[in-house]
């Protein structure tokens, strides 16, 4: 969850555009890191990631303004994809996209997070862990979502 609640927020941050495919994707263990500059793929994995193949039309298009458009966006951002540790179910997704607003969808998030805790905790799994420990994880959260 706390994957997931970073990776929302990072498209928070990063204004992914409304209604447009989720940028989440699966971390899988054991898979080489992703390259950290998604030019660095391979032509035929890079298709569709932009309107043109040609690198110097592009850096072109990006000097007078054109590559700002909602859907330029989009496909910037969908070159980019944040993993989450695992994975996305479809339920959450489905809470995600009904929620109004980009931050309406991280304190949806953060509201899983302490959810989790708390359930976990007064289930036992945290094992003998003093009460003011637990109270200082939703402190960390609530810390967090103020910026």
């Amino acid at each position: 969850l706390l994957s997931l609640l970073s990776a929302v927020a990072m498209s928070t941050l990063r204004n992914d555009v409304e209604h447009a495919e989720s940028p989440l994707s699966t971390f899988e263990k054991g898979l080489p890191w992703p390259h950290v500059d998604p030019d660095a793929y391979s032509a035929d994995v890079r298709k569709g990631w932009a309107k043109t193949t040609h690198r110097s039309l592009n850096v072109f298009r990006y000097m007078i303004g054109l590559t700002r458009t909602d859907q330029d966006r989009t496909l910037y951002n969908a070159a980019r994809p944040f993993r989450v540790v695992g994975g996305v179910s479809d339920a959450e997704v489905e809470m995600l996209q009904t929620a109004r607003g980009p931050l309406a969808k991280v304190a949806l998030c953060s509201m899983w997070l302490e959810e989790f805790i708390s359930r976990e905790h007064m289930a036992g799994s945290t094992g003998k862990i003093a009460p003011p420990i637990i109270s200082r994880l939703y402190q960390f959260i609530s810390d967090g979502m103020l910026g």
